[in-house]
């Protein structure tokens, strides 16, 4: 990896699961479970994905776009901050970051298409504000995707092999993996993950790697396990449910960029 990684990202960005599981207080004290929250998570993100596609942006602004949303609710709660119109900030930002710019009300104009988005242009920008206070103005998202070329190439699996090993990297923003592990962790269980799914053995090809292969089976058990848990996916009415269950403070005023006051509404 380099060495930028290492100075920028890694001791500032990666958390524990410990943290992760004491995430969203609030919420889980207003009755949202840890597989609701996570099924939020994982609905949202998807989200993002689809309205990036929408919006022809490249894989990797929605990549970036998932992780900010993913750090902002690390400090902040659902009942403090609709997710509704995070997404969809998120989404705004990452498109500034990676140098693929969206004017604010053609993207509003697409999430009202998308999912009869109720927010307008001013609360785009005012959200924005938050998530780059939140986020300590520190936009800087390293992804797998350059790590993962590398090693298709160096492991020369077959093209059915590489084909799954992308399709598990692109889900893998759906999880915790990229929260908690460094870039080429995650760009090599999500090549593990796909060669055991294709009976291809890759052990002597690891065996030369200088790399946590401990953290690399944790990637795969994670993985395999969000995996098992999209049987139950949201629909939007279900979310819809979920967020409105703990939405009661969108409306109260509270200090702190994370607690800033959103008018409640409903998305159909």
């Amino acid at each position: 990896m380099a060495a930028s990684y290492w100075d920028s990202h890694c001791s500032r960005n990666l958390v524990s699961k410990e943290q992760l599981e004491n995430s969203h207080a609030e919420d889980r004290l207003l009755g949202l479970t840890r597989e609701h929250i996570q099924q939020l998570n994982a609905f949202f993100c998807t989200s993002i994905a689809e309205l990036a596609k929408q919006l022809k942006l490249r894989q990797r602004v929605a990549a970036t776009a998932m992780v900010y949303f993913r750090r902002t609710y690390l400090c902040n709660n659902y009942c403090r901050m609709d997710p509704r119109l995070v997404y969809v900030a998120s989404l705004y930002l990452a498109c500034k970051a990676e140098e693929s710019l969206v004017q604010a009300k053609h993207l509003v104009g697409h999430a009202k298409s998308y999912r009869k988005w109720p927010y307008d242009v001013k609360d785009l920008l005012d959200m924005e504000m938050v998530l780059l206070e939140d986020l300590d103005f520190n936009l800087i998202v390293f992804s797998p995707y350059r790590d993962l070329v590398t090693y298709l190439a160096d492991s020369g699996v077959e093209t059915p092999c590489a084909q799954r090993a992308w399709g598990a990297l692109n889900d893998s923003y759906r999880s915790d993996v990229n929260l908690l592990y460094p870039p080429h962790v995650v760009a090599l269980g999500c090549l593990c993950l796909a060669a055991g799914s294709c009976g291809v053995d890759l052990s002597a090809w690891l065996g030369k790697l200088n790399v946590d292969l401990g953290q690399v089976a944790a990637v795969v058990t994670d993985l395999t396990a969000m995996y098992a848990q999209q049987v139950a996916v949201l629909t939007l009415e279900e979310c819809n449910r979920l967020i409105e269950l703990v939405g009661t403070r969108w409306d109260s005023s509270a200090a702190g960029s994370g607690e800033r006051r959103h008018q409640r509404v409903n998305v159909v």
